[in-house]
């Protein structure tokens, strides 16, 4: 029975420590976006890294193409582009607009996005 209770009050510890660092990020900023798609290769979780912008990156850009738009913004999924051009592209947006870095992050992929790939007329 000890060991339970020492087992069931270790989980509602790591619980409350998710929900603790959880509550201060109430979304993904640029800088952070940024941080995860260029990390340092001397970082021991540069793979994880890469791997989250990535998603990131690529599930923002599944959410939206020029039949659904999103915050009035389209883009051109049908371009002949891989995810890493997706990638590519957003990572040099973001480099090139450091003023916006402070906004959330899939707002300025879809900005990114249908800047390079725009829908046709």
């Amino acid at each position: 029975m000890p060991r339970l209770r020492t087992t069931i009050l270790a989980a509602c510890v790591a619980v409350s420590m998710i929900s603790v660092t959880d509550a201060k990020s109430g979304y993904l900023s640029g800088s952070d976006l940024l941080d995860s798609c260029k990390p340092q290769t001397v970082d021991p979780v540069y793979r994880l890294k890469v791997a989250e912008c990535r998603g990131y990156v690529i599930g923002v850009a599944d959410t939206f193409d020029c039949s659904r738009e999103v915050v009035g913004v389209r883009w051109n999924n049908q371009a002949s582009v891989s995810q890493e051009d997706l990638v590519t592209t957003v990572i040099r947006w973001l480099n090139a607009h450091p003023r916006q870095l402070q906004n959330q992050a899939d707002g300025l992929i879809t900005a990114a996005l249908s800047e390079a790939f725009p829908c046709g007329q």
